[in-house]
Order: C-alpha cells, then sequence, then structure tokens
C-alpha cells in the first residue's frame, strides 16, 4: 500500500500521480528554515520535530503491519497528525 505523507501545506498538494493513486497525509510541521542564523530556539525546535517526526513513523510502521484493510490505514495515517 502506497502513501505520501506532506511535512507542510505547500507541499501537501504537490503529490505525484500514479495508477491506484497513494493514501495522503498532512503531519504540519512548523518551518525551521524561516528562522534566521543560529540560535539555542532553532536547535531545539529541530530536534523536536525531528523526535516528533520519528515518533509518527515508528507508529506507523507498527500499525501498518496490523491493518488488514485501507480505510483503517487511511484514518490511522491522518491520525498521526495529531500526535505530538
Amino acid at each position: 500500500m502506497d502513501f505520501v505523507i506532506a511535512l507542510d501545506a505547500q507541499t501537501a498538494h504537490k503529490q505525484p500521480s500514479w495508477p491506484g493513486q497513494p493514501e495522503t497525509a498532512l503531519w504540519a510541521y512548523p518551518r525551521l528554515t524561516a528562522a534566521k542564523g543560529y540560535s539555542a530556539d532553532l536547535a531545539v525546535a529541530t530536534l523536536q520535530t525531528l523526535y516528533s517526526l520519528r515518533r509518527r513513523i515508528e507508529l506507523l510502521v507498527s500499525l501498518h503491519s496490523k491493518i488488514a484493510n485501507r480505510s483503517d490505514l487511511r484514518s490511522d495515517l491522518q491520525d498521526l497528525a495529531h500526535v505530538r
């Protein structure tokens, strides 16, 4: 089963199209590239984003192996957007 996960709203609409269109989800994160220069706040925000993304991927992998139908995966994929 194919799926596309966008990390910001701008790229969510730019997904490729192919036969058997994949499931999609938006896991929005704050834009880190907007910050200028280096600061401790930027470093902390970057680490928080990476840890959150890692957690969501770990949950997705564990759920994916247990889900039998496409609609359950779609629902869980979109629900993971709310996990921090």
